[in-house]
């Protein structure tokens, strides 16, 4: 098996996910690994949402090492599902929805946007996490609800995301706008900070 140097310490890769992403194991212990080229825009931007995230309150896998110097990332290995894959199956509780309203709240407060595509979300043990790394400075027009929310209900907007990324959804769920508008503003009457 190929092992890897990552700040002084020797790591295993178990599973190549892409590219640029591992899965990686210590001492029995499983890590997410992701590589980046030293000293380079997109290594910079990739380190400074890492750390930002992992200070902001939102829900996102805990960060262990940033070696700036080989170029690598390492933070938990989380196990769930994808709430696009949730959303092919069921329709969200509104445990979630608040936990999504809470992310967005520390992310807003921290100057941060987030990518709220289903896709960049995992659901473990009821909770959301944010999965993806990338963050961007807050703007209005790319926030949760002015921007996203209609992706994490049954509308003709999941259905068509859905459909692009491959995952199968079933358009019967599909709800008629009245309906979907109320539900909407309930959640976020209830739940928007």
């Amino acid at each position: 098996m190929e092992t890897i140097k990552i700040k002084h310490r020797e790591f295993v890769i178990t599973d190549t996910l892409s590219e640029d992403s591992f899965l990686i194991e210590r001492k029995g212990k499983k890590y997410f690994a992701r590589k980046f080229t030293p000293k380079s825009q997109e290594g910079g931007e990739l380190t400074y949402a890492m750390r930002k995230l992992s200070t902001s309150g939102v829900s996102v896998p805990k960060l262990f090492y940033i070696d700036e110097k080989n170029g690598y990332v390492v933070s938990e290995y989380i196990e769930g599902e994808l709430v696009s894959d949730y959303f092919s199956k069921n329709d969200l509780e509104e445990s979630l929805y608040e936990d999504l309203f809470r992310n967005a709240y520390f992310a807003k407060v921290n100057h941060m946007t987030l990518n709220y595509e289903p896709d960049k979300w995992m659901i473990r043990n009821g909770k959301l996490i944010y999965i993806y790394p990338m963050v961007i400075l807050y703007k209005k027009e790319k926030d949760l609800v002015d921007c996203y929310l209609r992706l994490w209900f049954n509308t003709k907007e999941l259905a068509k995301f859905l459909s692009k990324k491959g995952v199968f959804y079933d358009k019967s769920r599909v709800k008629d706008d009245f309906s979907t508008n109320k539900a909407i503003v309930l959640m976020t009457c209830k739940y928007y900070k």
